[in-house]
């Protein structure tokens, strides 16, 4: 007997759902059946673009519903942990866009909302299912870099912020460049590290050429007034095992490359370069490197419409999620590390 669909409700209507849309519209076992934002207008367009039959009022209206299976949050950061819960509550799997949340102390409530409920949860940590990222994944997995004792992780943009009220200000997105573009990079850089067991943050959070009277961005006005986010922070992390990561990120650097993103593993065995794909190593006498091949997927388009099929394949199968919750709470107590102790100038222990 063939299988009825998963319905999946939007709760979100911004740019970023457009992709999610197009993720679950690729699913012959998934179906859009509804979605809600502050904007009605933009519900419309989502709803008429991807035949979503419900434009419900309110996310509580959404939640009540029985046909749904699956809420997909595509809302600022400061609502990711209220909405998953009640979701949870609701007894709905979530997949949540990234940030997951804004604290730890959220991550919990989420984890043990999920575990309680038994509903899957998962945050969309798209980089992850990259070609590049899984091809590099899985080249470690046939050739070891031994053990990796350092790293960097850099997420760099020159004039690149972005200019609406859900990341210029704090009361919204809780940070500015770290929460937004860092957490895609640092989430990347764990999982190639296979490394979730931070001990430690120092770091910098800072907003240098924002708020200058000749700052601009290619992607809108800036608010000079009242921007209150960072538009750089840098950060070093010890783990627990005594290895070490540097991280930077960046809306506006003055760098030449618009944008600029890397990964770079050091190892006892050998290093890895990402996105380049590149394997360097050594022999007694001479260097080894190696340029290795990438596993398209093109059928699939972007990393958001793979990762949205691996987390429905979860939830319809009953598997664990790719991005586990707790793999995800490593990642906010970095980023929430990174903030206090920019503030107070001083080391910060995660343990």
């Amino acid at each position: 007997m063939k299988e009825r669909k998963l319905k999946v409700g939007m709760l979100g209507a911004g740019g970023i759902s457009r992709v999610h849309c197009e993720g679950w519209a690729k699913l012959p076992d998934c179906e859009l059946a509804a979605i809600t934002d502050l904007s009605k207008d933009a519900c419309q367009t989502r709803a008429k673009e991807f035949n979503i039959p419900n434009i419900d009022a309110t996310p509580q209206e959404m939640f009540a519903r029985e046909d749904l299976d699956i809420i997909d949050i595509v809302v600022p950061n400061r609502f990711h942990c209220p909405f998953t819960i009640s979701a949870l509550q609701a007894g709905k799997h979530v997949l949540c866009e990234k940030p997951l949340a804004l604290s730890v102390a959220e991550v919990d409530e989420m984890i043990a909302a999920a575990e309680k409920t038994g509903k899957k949860l998962m945050c969309a940590q798209h980089m992850r299912f990259e070609p590049k990222s899984q091809s590099i994944k899985e080249y470690m997995a046939r050739r070891p870099l031994g053990e990796i004792y350092y790293a960097r992780a850099w997420y760099l943009r020159r004039r690149q912020l972005p200019c609406t009220p859900g990341f210029m200000y704090r009361k919204n997105a809780g940070g500015g460049c770290c929460i937004d573009v860092g957490v895609h990079v640092l989430d990347l850089a764990l999982f190639l590290m296979d490394n979730f067991s931070p001990a430690s943050v120092s770091g910098i959070s800072v907003t240098k050429l924002a708020k200058q009277a000749d700052s601009w961005s290619e992607w809108g006005q800036i608010d000079r007034e009242n921007i209150d986010v960072e538009d750089f922070a840098a950060g070093f992390i010890r783990f627990q095992d005594g290895s070490a990561l540097s991280l930077e990120c960046s809306f506006m650097l003055n760098m030449k490359p618009r944008s600029y993103s890397t990964i770079d593993l050091f190892g006892t065995l050998g290093g890895l370069k990402w996105p380049d794909c590149e394997f360097v190593d050594h022999t007694s006498k001479d260097f080894i490197d190696v340029k290795m091949e990438v596993r398209e997927d093109k059928a699939w388009g972007t990393a958001h419409h793979a990762e949205i099929r691996e987390f429905a394949q979860a939830v319809r199968n009953d598997k664990p999620v790719p991005v586990p919750p707790r793999q995800t709470r490593a990642v906010i107590a970095i980023l929430e590390g990174l903030y206090q102790s920019a503030r107070t100038g001083k080391e910060v222990n995660l343990k």
